[in-house]
């Protein structure tokens, strides 16, 4: 079946680590810069160990507010019992959070290192720091919420989409059965009032034909090769009513046989022309079944169009041509030239 392919958003752990990882270097550059220009114009001396620190308390507010606000599922751990679909409850627990990370952080870098400025400045800077970030995480976490959101209406979409388009075809292959059955119990009927032992070998072959049917009912292609062969049979019920009056050519190449039609394809537009044409001794009708190209088949007839037209259910070239755009971008082509009719199909690959 025809499928479009949409862009997967990565997992979710991988994108709070990666966007983590993203803030923690967007608030370290600039302290990174103060701490060079504070070394030359104040005398001084960069602390590597107390950059690192920031830059790791940096990384895990950005995880942990990431995570928060990321989550879709109730986490109960202990006395946690936190539900994201409740916009109360994701309020308080990101105050308490950032209650949390003011509390412990700040006198935890106070008792590691020594603070280069007043400590009343730089607690003022270290809170100013970790308000950014915690704006800064919350207006990410939106963001990627709307992408997920989005994703996951596009995929619904497109399973919806595709459910549908399953569905469609497996009531144009149920279409075809009852199709194939009423117009042959038509033939055996005409048969069994002009030949009772041609009916019986037609009912025989009938029962070879309608197994592959069934057995093809199934499945979105069947090789050219089967369908040939089933059309090979079909045929002989056809000239059991006809005779030489009904003469179906076939040409196809060797290599077209391991190429791929619906089934009954090539079956519904032999069985069009001979319900649909005068078949005589004054009037024979030859189908011809042939190759137009490397990847595409063509039934021709000429047209002999009955006076009087049989009822037609309107199921087999429209029941087709769905089919096939179910299947394929190529579309079947119906053309009436030179007093011909045809109808080429594509050859496909297998793409089930």
């Amino acid at each position: 079946m025809k499928s479009n392919s949409i862009y997967q958003v990565p997992s979710k752990t991988k994108l709070i680590v990666l966007t983590a990882l993203a803030i923690t270097i967007l608030f370290s550059l600039p302290r990174l810069a103060v701490f060079r220009h504070m070394k030359y114009s104040l005398n001084i001396d960069f602390r590597f160990y107390e950059f690192a620190a920031r830059s790791l308390y940096s990384y895990i507010i950005a995880i942990a507010f990431l995570a928060l606000n990321l989550r879709s599922r109730k986490l109960i751990w202990g006395p946690v019992n936190y539900n994201p679909a409740n916009i109360y409850q994701k309020v308080i627990y990101n105050i308490v959070l950032l209650a949390f990370f003011y509390v412990v952080l700040i006198p935890l870098h106070l008792a590691l290192f020594e603070p280069y400025l007043r400590e009343r400045l730089f607690r003022f800077f270290f809170n100013l720091h970790l308000f950014l970030e915690f704006l800064l995480t919350l207006l990410i976490s939106h963001i990627y919420k709307l992408v997920f959101y989005n994703q996951q209406i596009k995929l619904a979409n497109e399973a919806l989409l595709k459910a549908n388009a399953e569905t469609r075809y497996e009531v144009l292959m149920n279409q075809v059965n009852p199709h194939f059955l009423f117009n042959s119990f038509n033939t055996i009927n005409a048969l069994i009032n002009s030949n009772k032992e041609e009916a019986v070998d037609f009912v025989n072959n009938l029962s070879d034909v309608y197994r592959y049917v069934l057995e093809s009912s199934k499945k979105n292609l069947v090789t050219v090769a089967q369908e040939i062969g089933f059309v090979h049979i079909y045929v002989k019920m056809l000239k059991a009513r006809y005779g030489n009056k009904l003469q179906v050519d076939f040409a196809i190449r060797d290599y077209a046989l391991d190429l791929f039609v619906p089934p009954l394809a090539i079956q519904v537009l032999i069985e069009n022309a001979a319900k649909h044409n005068i078949i005589s001794t004054k009037s024979p009708l030859t189908i011809s079944v042939f190759m137009t190209d490397e990847t595409t088949l063509t039934v021709a007839n000429p047209i002999q169009e009955k006076l009087m037209r049989q009822p037609s259910t309107g199921i087999g070239l429209s029941n087709l041509d769905e089919r096939y755009s179910h299947l394929s971008d190529r579309p079947i082509v119906i053309c009436k030239k030179d007093n011909q009719f045809m109808v080429t199909i594509p050859l496909l690959k297998n793409i089930e």
